[in-house]
């Protein structure tokens, strides 16, 4: 095992794990000697030093499959879990994964230019868990652009950009048996949306959506956005619908709570379109807020954390409540109380990029930059029970 000043001893509990771990001295790392310096796009083991000591941490922990920085975390991943990068992809952005529990398979998209035709994707990847074996699909109708997905009550439920000026996003219900696509709602009272980036379902069914400007930055969608990008609430029975949240910054990935009483919501202005740029002075921040008596209204709003490295994209909450996020390096697990990072799922470093996940009970199917990665054996349950 590697020892370093910067590292905590690992319990003897994870002696024989069959993974890579490293577990974060957060006292060593308040204090640091010499020169440092990182960007907040880079994680924390790509930090530029002259320290040998420090250098020589830092390089180690960019070799492992699990970094914690609270010990809570070696409890929730625990001593079997491993991580396999079980496709290896193109760099391409990879979005919308739905784990379809009935199948064992899982639906997931390559988004964007410059894939597809011009960056218009009229097809999925279908991905059998069991001997990773991957095709395309195409739903009947096609569903074009998909951006977010959910796995509810046997049916998939997605989100999409729209494409050119052509169709707008839309909502989408998806037969995961015979790939019937049915679109659910596409306008609020004839507005379209600027194009939908992911989506939640709360337990009773009701539709939790962001509506962002990635398409019409990425240039899927040709007209400009209609408002500021926002979250739009849509009632399962009678589709009445509602906004319920708006920002300046773009919204992007949604998460509630195992309770139903509580949502996640990362607002990503840090990305900036048309030209597309990171910003660093923009947005990265994690609000919370709570849900009264499950009514669509947003309360008590309280600013969560912001990531210690890149952006959350999506996001995700487990059945135990704690909340995963996409962050470029890899899956950030954060404490719902305090906001705290426990601990990193990396996805390997380099080019690749955790962009968005799914829960099975006890594993996990992370999609981004450079493929898919399947994180197994978790000791904690992951799958929520709805």
């Amino acid at each position: 095992m590697f020892e370093s000043t910067y590292l905590n001893a690992l319990p003897a509990w994870l002696s024989s794990t069959p993974a890579k771990w490293a577990w974060v001295s957060m006292t060593a790392f308040a204090s640091l000697p010499g020169h440092f310096n990182r960007t907040i796009f880079d994680a924390p083991w790509a930090t530029e030093t002259d320290n040998s000591t420090l250098s020589k941490a830092l390089n180690y922990i960019n070799t492992t499959n699990f970094v914690a920085y609270d010990e809570r975390f070696l409890h929730i991943i625990g001593s079997e879990a491993t991580v396999e990068h079980i496709q290896e992809l193109d760099f391409q952005t990879h979005e919308a994964p739905c784990y379809i529990p009935e199948t064992k398979q899982l639906l997931f998209v390559e988004w964007g230019k410059p894939g597809g035709d011009n960056g218009i994707h009229g097809w999925q990847y279908l991905l059998v868990v069991e001997n990773n074996t991957l095709q395309k699909i195409t739903t009947d109708p096609p569903v074009y652009n998909l951006h977010g997905c959910v796995h509810f009550q046997g049916k998939l439920y997605g989100v999409t950009d729209g494409y050119g000026d052509v169709e707008t996003g839309k909502l989408v219900e998806i037969d995961p048996i015979s790939w019937k696509a049915t679109t659910l709602f596409d306008n609020f009272l004839g507005q379209p949306f600027a194009g939908f980036n992911d989506l939640e379902v709360d337990p009773e069914g009701n539709f939790w959506m962001t509506d962002s400007k990635s398409g019409w930055g990425r240039g899927i969608v040709d007209f400009t956005p209609p408002n500021d990008p926002s979250i739009y609430f849509v009632n399962r029975t009678t589709t009445q619908a509602k906004v319920v949240w708006k920002t300046t910054g773009n919204a992007n990935g949604i998460a509630m709570g195992p309770s139903g009483k509580s949502i996640y919501i990362p607002d990503t202005g840090v990305s900036e379109f048309r030209p597309s740029n990171k910003n660093p002075h923009g947005r990265r921040m994690v609000w919370a807020f709570d849900l009264p008596d499950g009514k669509p209204v947003l309360v008590n709003q309280r600013f969560l954390m912001s990531p210690i490295s890149y952006f959350y994209d999506g996001i995700r909450v487990s059945g135990e409540g704690w909340i995963f996020a996409g962050s470029g390096d890899g899956v950030d697990v954060i404490d719902p109380e305090s906001g705290f990072v426990m601990g990193s799922i990396r996805t390997g470093g380099g080019d690749n990029i955790a962009v968005s996940m799914a829960f099975g009970d006890h594993e996990m199917w992370i999609v981004g930059k450079g493929g898919v990665w399947h994180v197994k054996n978790t000791k904690a349950k992951l799958k929520r029970d709805w």
